[in-house]
């Protein structure tokens, strides 16, 4: 239900409608009567409760939970405002919805390792924001994200809430918009859980006020911890023979989307690897002891609440996602279009599957058969499907697919996922021939198969061969730095090619690869700088530079329709850390901040040329964004020298 307030990118929708629906929403997640499941409470056991507020996987306090639960055996619960969905993944090319699944799976193993127990409020990560403000519309207004976390303060009753989170929304120490939200709410939502007249509709079936005994932030920043009647876990205790830092360590690289798998743990800050709590809020004044929040709280019998099915199921039985999200329409003239896809599976069952699948192309069904699926949790249906040439922008297809067995396993339904066909008026220079140092996402790929642009993946015995100049450019994709050894190995080639003449277009890195090495021909340093607000303007600093010329004519309609974010990780402004020998071609900012113009750098090296880009390319490449596409064919398509 939720998602009908939100587009795909998280832009709230807004006037009456949006507000009818909120109120619709909030009557259907809180009434009790709704696929109400009940939450186990060891009913006349008196108990104390730990909950963790998070914003995104990979955001919870691992060690506090494990202590509590492995040490102290009391019942925690571990509540994500989102899935994570709108962030990177440094394994594979699955974004949003998908990846939104592929992290509650890894949080859920994170949870089980820790001994938690995790639950997701079903707020769209939309990806990086900056402020509370930004966040709260996104998210429907301040009260509808408070009642959530109300309504699950009420039904899983905690004593303790901790969370990483805080709610300074001004620099220098703002966190993510996302995470001054979760801090903000749990600070309001403190009181106003136990206020009888806020949203009473959310009682019944065990659910009523309840009072929180204590809330804490986590300390972050080394010079706030000499304050006194701060909390330290002690995390060097040990559990079946490894330390609760270590089970915490094992739970974090569960996370592998977001490359907790590669961390070396003795890189991290102490105030990372040691946590340590400030009480924000209590209903009364505690005994202190410095390594227990819990002090001074006795446990006590509570009744056994319920949830709604929305909450208290973390995984669908069965999902369905298809790939590629967008393909292109042939030219017109053509009387057919066939198109390949395949369907990535999700079977949460446990059993083999049989599945009618569908294609709907408008009314006319294009594709009809059963399938069948392994008991495993990921496989896939390749198909093709042709369908009438359209005269339309834009298109699209409908595929559903329903489990057979539905009658025989409550809860498993159809699963549905829409791809779309867009028309691009892009094109490049017959005459490339690029070498592609591919990483983990295929956007570039699929892109350069689905246009015919010609193109070779370059493995390690190329590299190191050192014989690249029979390509136009060399693409070095995402992040490449950390995901392609052999690329640091032999950079002194691709170096070597640009001087003598070669063209090479490098995609964003991350600070922790990028800095402290020179891979460019010239300093770049990268800072953890971004432009979230898609819908900013976009300045052309160098207007005659032919990289806005040739092949396409870049407009100022080419920078509309971008998605989640314009750039990410800007290199410097300051010429002592980017060199000023780079000519700085774009500038933008989000409202009221000034960002570097440092989002597309272009220097000459030698006889050839380098651009390092930092603009969010592959989400509007891999979207068909005309305007997004049309410049990635400008990056590759310069002549060599």
């Amino acid at each position: 239900m939720a998602e009908f307030l939100f587009d795909r990118m998280g832009c709230a929708k807004c006037g009456f409608v949006g507000s009818l629906l909120i109120i619709v929403i909030s009557s259907f997640f809180f009434n009790p009567s709704l696929s109400a499941h009940p939450i186990t409470q060891d009913a006349g056991k008196p108990r104390v409760v730990l909950m963790c507020l998070s914003a995104h996987p990979d955001d919870e306090d691992g060690a506090t939970i494990a202590y509590y639960t492995r040490i102290r055996h009391i019942k925690t619960y571990e509540t994500f405002y989102t899935r994570g969905e709108g962030g990177q993944n440094v394994i594979g090319p699955e974004l949003y919805r998908e990846l939104g699944e592929i992290r509650s799976e890894e949080t859920l193993a994170a949870a089980k390792i820790l001994g938690g127990k995790a639950y997701f409020l079903g707020f769209l990560d939309f990806g990086y924001s900056k402020t509370a403000k930004e966040t709260f519309r996104v998210w429907g207004g301040n009260d509808n994200v408070l009642q959530r976390i109300v309504y699950m303060i009420r039904a899983l009753q905690p004593d303790v809430i901790i969370t990483n989170h805080d709610t300074i929304t001004t620099l220098p120490y703002r966190q993510h918009g996302n995470h001054q939200v979760v801090g903000i709410t749990a600070y309001e939502a403190f009181t106003k859980a136990a206020d009888p007249t806020y949203h009473p509709e959310q009682f019944g079936n065990g659910v009523g006020p309840w009072q929180v005994k204590k809330l804490y932030f986590r300390v972050l920043r080394k010079s706030e911890l000499d304050q006194d009647s701060l909390v330290t876990i002690p995390v060097n205790m040990k559990y079946h023979g490894k330390t609760i830092q270590q089970i915490a360590w094992k739970a974090l690289k569960q996370h592998r989307t977001q490359g907790m798998d590669k961390l070396n743990f003795s890189d991290l800050p102490e105030v990372f690897r040691q946590p340590v709590y400030k009480l924000i809020l209590s209903d009364r004044k505690y005994p202190y002891n410095p390594n227990d929040l819990f002090s001074g709280i006795k446990p006590s019998v509570r009744p056994s609440g319920t949830l709604p099915e929305k909450y208290a199921v973390a995984l669908k039985p069965f999902s369905i996602f298809v790939h590629p999200k967008y393909s292109l329409l042939k030219a017109e003239g053509t009387s057919h279009d066939e198109f390949h896809f395949k369907i990535d599976t999700y079977n949460h069952t446990g059993s083999p599957l049989y599945v009618a699948a569908f294609v709907n192309h408008g009314r006319q069904r294009v594709f009809d058969e059963h399938e069948e699926l392994s008991r495993a949790i990921r496989d896939s249906i390749v198909l093709s499907v042709e369908v009438p040439s359209s005269s339309a922008a834009a298109d699209s297809l409908v595929f559903t697919c329903v489990p057979l067995d539905a009658k025989k396993m409550p809860g498993l339904g159809r699963s549905t996922d829409v791809a779309r066909l867009r028309r691009v008026t892009a094109g490049f220079d017959r005459k490339d021939y690029i070498g592609l140092v591919g990483t983990y996402d295929n956007t570039l790929e699929q892109t350069f198969d689905e246009f015919g642009v010609k193109y070779q993946l370059l493995d390690s015995a190329m590299l190191a061969s050192g014989k690249l100049n029979k390509y136009t450019t060399i693409v070095l994709d995402i992040r490449g730095y950390l995901y392609r050894r052999d690329l640091v190995r032999y950079d002194k080639r691709i170096l070597d090619y640009i001087r003598n003449g070669g063209n090479v277009v490098c995609f964003y890195n991350r600070p922790p690869e990028w800095n402290g090495h020179l891979y460019a021909p010239y300093p770049i340093e990268i800072t953890e700088h971004r432009v979230t607000e898609e819908t900013q303007p976009v300045t052309v600093l160098e207007p005659e530079n032919q990289l806005f010329h040739y092949p396409n004519e870049i407009l100022p309609v080419d920078w509309d329709g971008w998605v989640q974010e314009r750039n990410i990780y800007l290199p410097s402004g300051d010429t002592t850390l980017t060199s000023s020998r780079y000519h700085r071609l774009l500038a933008m900012s989000d409202e009221d901040q000034h960002e570097p113009s440092t989002s597309l750098l272009w220097a000459r090296y030698g006889r050839g040329t380098y651009i390092y880009t930092s603009l969010a390319l592959y989400r509007q490449v891999k979207d068909l964004n005309n305007g997004g596409v049309k410049l990635l064919f400008n990056l590759i398509s310069q002549p060599r020298h």
